[in-house]
């Protein structure tokens, strides 16, 4: 043992040398490797949130006007839209080390400079004010398009699509509601009419945040993997927070309503649960008609896991007719018919039914019309097996937060008219339930690529062009250096 002692002694000087050598030479040893290893992760998402924080605020002061010409601002507004991204898909590597709290924090950074910007993305917000505006006087937003209801010459008028000057609302009671609400607090007051509508779609934000964790445990998913590829992703700040879309607060009602149900039948039944639960689904319904497959999910995932199924679907069905009926009385029921009879010649070309009409008249452009409504019809007619199979497959023990994503997977393949924010119907509980990599790699890949195919306004083809091509580079080049660097995404859903 004294021998021992003794060589350790007579070659400590020896190891610290060849200690010194390794640390000037790049290398480390054990002890300082695992400090570097467990502060890198830190330094990472440090960087990845500034990032982020750095690309929504050039974005917003990029869309503001302080740039000359439309072809600066485009360029630099998706050069940052790509630096988001790219800030997003970096700090999936390192979800093991955030926690929820963290997460928040750093979607909250990313959208507060997207609250002070312009509606971006879309101009539907200038509709809702309209809309509003027509109820707030006393007039059937239902029945009267903005350019009947008001007056021409308003500003209203002016910042409505021309697409939408003729179409009523076809939007449901509850929205109607708040619509209403907003334009006798409002007016004509275009800036507080905005802020307006962005508190309600902070308010779906919220409520998404307050869901999905919960929803992915259900799922048996990572709450971070679920908060990261739903919450922060940059189609939730696209559209909905700088879009000022209300599918915001549709998703955040429908997100919440499945938490309470789904808790309700887990304690066999909660009737207080599953009542309010539903009372919420109702209410994102009636803000968005959609939202009521949610709960035709919901009714059959009772039949199983219900003791007593049928009480239990009772109620929730009787949830659902009471408020909507109580909400129609309020505003009338012209928002049943109004989506069927709103007449409209623009095409969805995100649609890929109405898109493989579109291709056929490309060829012979008077077919185009009939090819549309043919390839329409055939998307619903292969549509509804599907759909049968998915509810029948939520009765007999699917996951019920999966299956309900599918579900609307399958209405968006099927739907005549599809929008980049309608996406998030599917992608939001597909987002809950991905658990493991290959379920989430695909949504990830998805939100990446789509996230880049809208600017943030209308522009000229020469701009669009410009943008888009300093995109290209901007995204290629930091994708060389994430790989040089090792630090390409590495999905981990610990």
């Amino acid at each position: 043992m004294t021998q021992v002692t003794s060589l350790r002694e007579s070659l400590a000087p020896v190891a610290g040398v060849l200690r010194t050598m390794l640390l000037e030479l790049g290398y480390e040893t054990t002890a300082v490797h695992d400090t570097t290893r467990r502060e890198a992760p830190v330094r990472r998402w440090l960087v990845m949130a500034a990032t982020g924080c750095a690309a929504t605020t050039v974005l917003t002061l990029a869309t503001s006007g302080l740039l000359p010409g439309p072809t600066l601002t485009t360029a630099v507004s998706v050069v940052a839209m790509g630096l988001l991204v790219l800030a997003w898909l970096g700090l999936g590597r390192d979800l093991q080390h955030l926690t929820t709290r963290r997460l928040y924090a750093i979607t909250a950074a990313w959208s507060v400079p997207l609250l002070a910007a312009r509606p971006l993305f879309s101009n539907d917000v200038w509709s809702y004010v309209a809309q509003g505006l027509t109820a707030a006087r006393g007039l059937d937003p239902y029945r009267l398009g903005p350019a009947q209801a008001l007056d021409p010459s308003s500003e209203v008028v002016g910042h409505v699509s021309h697409y939408w000057l003729d179409t009523p609302a076809p939007y449901g009671p509850a929205w109607m509601l708040l619509s209403r609400l907003a334009g006798l607090v409002a007016g004509e007051n275009l800036v507080l009419s905005v802020v307006l509508y962005r508190l309600l779609v902070v308010a779906g934000v919220v409520l998404i945040a307050w869901s999905l964790p919960f929803l992915a445990r259900r799922s048996g998913t990572a709450a971070g993997t679920a908060l990261w590829l739903g919450l922060a992703n940059p189609l939730v700040l696209w559209h909905l927070v700088a879009g000022v879309h209300n599918d915001a607060l549709m998703l955040g009602l429908m997100l919440a309503g499945m938490r309470l149900v789904l808790t309700g039948l887990e304690t066999r039944p909660a009737h207080g649960r599953l009542a309010a639960g539903a009372g919420m689904i109702t209410l994102a319904a009636s803000v968005k008609i959609v939202a009521a497959a949610a709960l035709l999910g919901l009714c059959l995932v009772a039949v199983r896991r219900c003791a007593r199924p049928v009480p239990a679907i009772a109620l929730m069905v009787s949830v659902f007719a009471a408020v909507t009926v109580i909400l129609s009385a309020l505003t009338g029921f012209g928002w049943v018919t109004a989506p069927f009879t709103a007449t409209t010649s623009v095409y969805s070309w995100m649609s890929p039914t109405t898109l493989t009409g579109l291709l056929v008249g490309f060829f012979h452009s008077g077919l185009t019309a009939s090819a549309v409504s043919a390839a329409n019809l055939l998307g619903l007619i292969i549509a509804t097996p599907v759909v049968i199979r998915l509810l029948l497959g939520l009765r007999d023990g699917m996951d019920p937060v999966r299956g309900i994503g599918l579900l609307f997977v399958v209405t968006l393949l099927a739907s005549p008219v599809v929008q980049p924010w309608y996406l998030l119907w599917a992608l939001l509980p597909l987002a809950a339930s991905a658990a493991g990599d290959r379920a989430a790699r695909p949504l990830v890949i998805f939100s990446a690529v789509t996230a880049m195919v809208l600017p943030p306004f209308v522009t000229g083809g020469v701009s669009l062009g410009i943008g888009y091509a300093a995109a290209v580079l901007a995204l290629g080049a930091g994708l060389w250096m994430l790989r040089r660097t090792g630090r390409l995404l590495v999905l981990q859903t610990a």
